[in-house]
C-alpha cells in the first residue's frame, strides 16, 4: 500500500513537507506520483528525500496514531532520483502492524519510527521553522518567544541602537516572525539592513523559507553589496545570500550571484555552500560562469573533497546535471577541472 493511500484512510488530515534544502510544502498529487515511481523526487538533497510528515486526526481512538503526529523521514533515492519502494513499504508495514495490535485505552502505542533507519532528527533551526510554519498555516497562536522578537524589531525600527542588544532573542520567536513576515515587512525592511551579523544570519536562516516582498529584498540587496566590500564579513555575506536566494526576481538573484562570484568571498565555504545547496538551479541563467564556479569548488581547501561531495550531489539533479557535465567535458576546460572530475570518478568507483 502507498503511504498516501494509507494516510488518506485515516480520520483527519496530513501534510507533507520537504525539509532538505529549504522547508516547502509538497503537493499531495506530486508526492503520489513520486510514490508511484512516475517521477523522480523534485527536491533531492544528498541523494535522499528529506521529508516531514504531519498528521492531525479528528479523534483519538485506541488504535489511532494520536491527535497530532510529526515524523521526519530520510528516504534514499535510486540513481534516477526515484523512490526505493521497500523504504516506503517498511514504514507502511510498521503502521499497519500497529493497527492490528489489541490495545487498551490507557496503553501507549509504540513509536512506528523507533529503530527505523529511514528516520532522522532535524537540527534546531529546521524544527523551529517547521513548527512556526505549521502553527501559522493552522491559524494558531505563535510561541511565547514571538512577542519578544516583535518588540525588538519594532523598537529597532525607531532606534537602530536597540538592535545591538539581541542576545535575549529566541530562535523559535524569530521563526514565528518569519512565518508572519508579510505582517511585519515594514519592521523587517528597517531592521534587516542594520542587524549585527550574528543575528542577521539567524533571521536569514528563518526567512529563507519564505518569499519576501520586493521592497524588503531591495534593502537586503543594498546591504549585500556593502557587505561584499568589507573584509572578514562572511557571516553577513552568507546571510544575504540566503535571503536573496528566495527573491522572485530572476534579474536580482542573478546579479547577486555574479557579484559574489567576482568578490573575495567566492572561495569562503559558508558562501559556497549557501549557493551550491540552495541556488544551484540559477546556474542555468549564467552558463558562461559554470566553469568558474566549478573551479572555485575544485580549489576549496586545497583538495577535491568538497568538489566531490558538492558536485556529486548536484549531478544527481537532472537539469543541473546536464549543465555541469557540459562544462566538465568541455575540451577547453581548465586543467584543474579535469583533475577534479577524475577524483570524482575515482571516488564513485571506490
Amino acid at each position: 500500500m502507498d503511504l498516501t493511500r494509507y494516510l488518506s484512510e485515516l480520520e483527519g488530515q496530513y501534510r507533507i513537507f520537504d525539509v532538505g534544502r529549504r522547508i516547502r510544502k509538497l503537493d499531495k498529487s506530486q508526492f503520489q506520483h513520486f510514490e508511484s515511481l512516475d517521477i523522480p523526487y523534485p527536491f533531492p538533497y544528498l541523494q535522499h528525500a528529506w521529508l516531514a510528515l504531519f498528521i492531525t486526526q479528528a479523534n483519538t481512538s485506541k488504535k489511532q496514531l494520536g491527535n497530532e503526529t510529526l515524523w521526519f523521514l530520510k528516504w534514499p533515492l535510486d540513481e534516477q532520483g526515484k523512490l526505493v519502494p521497500y523504504v516506503r513499504d517498511d514504514l507502511v508495514g510498521r503502521l499497519m502492524a500497529l493497527e492490528q495490535q489489541t490495545l487498551s485505552d490507557d496503553t501507549e502505542m509504540e513509536d512506528p519510527l523507533k529503530d527505523n533507519p529511514f528516520s532522522f532528527n532535524p537540527d534546531d533551526v529546521r524544527r523551529a521553522n517547521l513548527h512556526a510554519i505549521l502553527q501559522f498555516q493552522m491559524h494558531r497562536k505563535p510561541s511565547e518567544h514571538y512577542q519578544g522578537v516583535l518588540n525588538f524589531l519594532q523598537a529597532g525600527a525607531l532606534n537602530p541602537q536597540v538592535l545591538s542588544n539581541w542576545q535575549h532573542l529566541g530562535l523559535q520567536g524569530i521563526s514565528d516572525v518569519a512565518a508572519r513576515h508579510e505582517k511585519h515587512s515594514l519592521s523587517l525592511k528597517h531592521c534587516l539592513p542594520k542587524l549585527p551579523a550574528e543575528v542577521y544570519l539567524a533571521f536569514s536562516q528563518c526567512l529563507e523559507h519564505h518569499t519576501l516582498p520586493h521592497d524588503v529584498t531591495l534593502v537586503i540587496k543594498a546591504r549585500f553589496e556593502h557587505d561584499l566590500a568589507q573584509p572578514n564579513n562572511v557571516i553577513a555575506v552568507e546571510a544575504g545570500m540566503r535571503l536573496l536566494g528566495t527573491c522572485i526576481s530572476d534579474e536580482l538573484r542573478i546579479d547577486t550571484w555574479q557579484q559574489w562570484l567576482k568578490s573575495d568571498y567566492n572561495h569562503q565555504m559558508a558562501a559556497v555552500l549557501t549557493f551550491a545547496t540552495r541556488n544551484y538551479d540559477d546556474l542555468a541563467f549564467i552558463p558562461e560562469q559554470i566553469s568558474d564556479f566549478l573551479v572555485i569548488l575544485a580549489n576549496l581547501n586545497g583538495n577535491f573533497n568538497s568538489f566531490i561531495k558538492i558536485v556529486g550531489d548536484l549531478l544527481f539533479i537532472p537539469g543541473t546535471r546536464n549543465l555541469l557535465l557540459q562544462a566538465l567535458r568541455d575540451p577547453n576546460r581548465p586543467e584543474i577541472l579535469a583533475q577534479a572530475l577524475q577524483a570524482l570518478m575515482d571516488d564513485k568507483q571506490s
